[in-house]
């Protein structure tokens, strides 16, 4: 039976992360395009679309490397173009038929969708804090809140782990990309977490050593370092703050599912790392508007919105859907879903743990009557606020947040 060009589009990365009405109406603004056999599509003429193959068949060149791409291949569920490289182009074998969708149009459906039903609850705030919480409010509602672009090198890690031809000559020649990232994944490499026999000098046994999908998880956490940066003295230190608890909740997070075997390690660890992405465009907008909010005021208005704009960047950066409900959710302490756990109650369990024995628990609840905590069997924390699984991984634990602040 032939397929609708809906049943076909639902199919698509990234556009399968909307509804099925989302997605019926931006195919509504779409076009399709026809390529004569022989014709030339170049990826600098749409670097503001994403394009795929309906029909037909094609030669794709990207980096010198030529590959056939039918349209009843795996690849041609992925865009065209989904590096951005300006040298890539496609050669129509055959007549093709192109979808082009608007990158623009596709990120605002998406970011109007998992904003849906957003609602902010009263806060204790005196007139400047509530004037102040209004404009974030509203500039997050009208997409005026300056999102954090994701590190180019991320950026095409990510894509590259939905293409089944990426190997070790591939995701080399991205983390060569960026000096900084090279650097740490090497000092990674020879930490005590990994290091062999012998020590590694180049990035290529570094791939070697690691394997791919280690390799893109730690270049992906390394690089996302540089989103947390600002200027201001007082953003500079918050953001300082939100990066090391950001870290000790990954590590916990990957040590716990490296123990409790119901999630992936690398998953978990960039789960954690995420969890309060929300947090930046916040802090950017009061940087550049230059805002001045006490202490009090500013956790008041990070922990109100942070969940809302986390949703944001997380679409706008192309995250799947469980680690949106990481960054909307982990702050939910009694959040219950189920019997079975999933990532957000990993960081929300994660996240207690990292206050064990800090001033901020005392307004916390107790982990042990935590939904999320209770999923998890990991044991119970003693009177003394102390969990026996954690003193087992103390070192895996320093050794992991060693390597993200290489």
């Amino acid at each position: 039976m032939t397929q609708s060009l809906e049943q076909i589009a639902s199919e698509f990365v990234p556009l399968k992360e909307l509804s099925e009405q989302g997605r019926a109406a931006l195919l509504q603004q779409a076009v399709q395009d026809t390529l004569a056999a022989g014709a030339k599509i170049n990826a600098t003429d749409h670097r503001e679309h994403l394009v795929y193959l309906l029909e037909g068949s094609l030669g794709l060149v990207s980096q010198g490397k030529a590959n056939r791409v039918t349209a009843d291949a795996p690849r041609a569920r992925l865009p065209l173009f989904p590096e951005r490289i300006s040298n890539e182009f496609a050669v129509a074998e055959s007549t093709c038929r192109l979808l082009v969708i608007d990158k623009a149009a596709f990120g605002d459906r998406l970011n109007d969708e998992r904003t849906a039903g957003f609602e902010v609850n009263d806060v204790e705030i005196n007139a400047d804090e509530g004037r102040i919480f209004q404009e974030i409010y509203e500039a997050t509602l009208n997409n005026r809140l300056e999102l954090p672009p994701m590190p180019e090198v991320a950026i095409r890690i990510q894509r590259m782990a939905d293409d089944p031809d990426v190997g070790i000559p591939e995701l080399t020649k991205v983390v060569q990309m960026d000096a900084a990232v090279a650097g740490a994944l090497l000092h990674a490499t020879n930490s005590p977490l990994y290091r062999g026999a012998q020590p590694i000098t180049n990035i290529r046994d570094a791939v070697v050593r690691l394997g791919l999908k280690t390799t893109r998880m730690l270049a992906t956490n390394i690089a996302m370092r540089q989103t947390f940066k600002a200027d201001s003295s007082l953003v500079k230190e918050r953001m300082r703050q939100l990066w090391e608890h950001s870290v000790n909740v990954s590590a916990i997070a990957y040590v716990l599912a490296r123990k409790s075997r119901k999630f992936d390690p690398e998953r978990a660890l960039l789960a954690g790392l995420m969890h309060d992405i929300g947090v930046i465009p916040i802090l950017k907008y009061m940087e550049n508007q230059g805002t001045k909010l006490s202490p009090e005021a500013l956790e008041s208005t990070l922990f109100k919105l942070h969940g809302m704009t986390g949703v944001l960047v997380m679409n706008y950066w192309g995250m799947d859907p469980e680690l949106v409900t990481v960054a909307e959710e982990a702050d939910n302490w009694m959040r219950d879903t189920g019997e079975k756990p999933d990532y957000c109650d990993l960081v929300i369990v994660s996240q207690l743990l990292s206050y064990l024995n800090t001033p901020r628990m005392a307004s916390l609840p107790d982990p042990n009557q935590v939904p999320a905590f209770k999923k998890m069997d990991i044991g119970s924390v003693d009177a003394d606020m102390n969990l026996a699984i954690l003193d087992e991984v103390r070192d895996e634990l320093e050794a992991i947040k060693h390597v993200l602040n290489a």
